[in-house]
């Protein structure tokens, strides 16, 4: 069972969530609905989120697929989303420079992510590997954590994270 104190859920998550012939769409659902009732949303995601969504229902000229991704992206009782400030942004170019991998939009995940107080993100994008420790000596460490775990969304991943969400 994962031990998890917030899941930042990437781009890519959100696109599995909204295709119907997705594979692992039933338990990306689930763990949805076994967050606790009642409590601050386990997910969280930032507004980077919805931009990186729009770019292909603009380029198809799909109003429907705009209009669903504009309301998915929005705080409610299972997502907590926030806007991209200075503060991520500054980590983000910390992000980056400690991890020359990551593209700077993953590093703006990164950075949200930490923010945010997220133990884990779950993400299917390989550029956004293991694990990431950020703390830097003009900007001190992140007020929300220190270290984030990622997390694929492949069957055992899902199934082992909805047991957790259940307990």
């Amino acid at each position: 069972m994962i031990a998890v104190k917030r899941v930042y859920l990437d781009t890519n998550v959100f696109i599995m969530l909204s295709e119907k012939s997705h594979q692992l769409q039933r338990l990306l659902v689930n763990a949805i609905a076994a967050q606790p009732m009642g409590k601050p949303p386990v997910f969280a995601t930032s507004e980077l989120t919805l931009s990186e969504l729009l770019v292909k229902p603009h380029q198809i000229g799909d109003d429907t697929l705009i209009e669903g991704y504009e309301s998915l992206i929005i705080s409610s009782d299972w997502l907590d989303v926030r806007p991209v400030d200075r503060g991520v942004l500054y980590y983000a170019a910390v992000i980056r420079a400690q991890y020359g991998h990551l593209k700077l939009p993953d590093a703006i995940h990164v950075s949200s992510a930490l923010g945010q107080g997220c133990s884990h993100l779950l993400t299917d994008d390989q550029g956004i590997k293991d694990r990431y420790d950020v703390v830097h000596t003009r900007y001190g460490s992140l007020a929300g954590s220190a270290s984030l775990t990622i997390l694929r969304p492949d069957e055992p991943t899902l199934t082992s994270l909805i047991e957790s969400l259940s307990a």
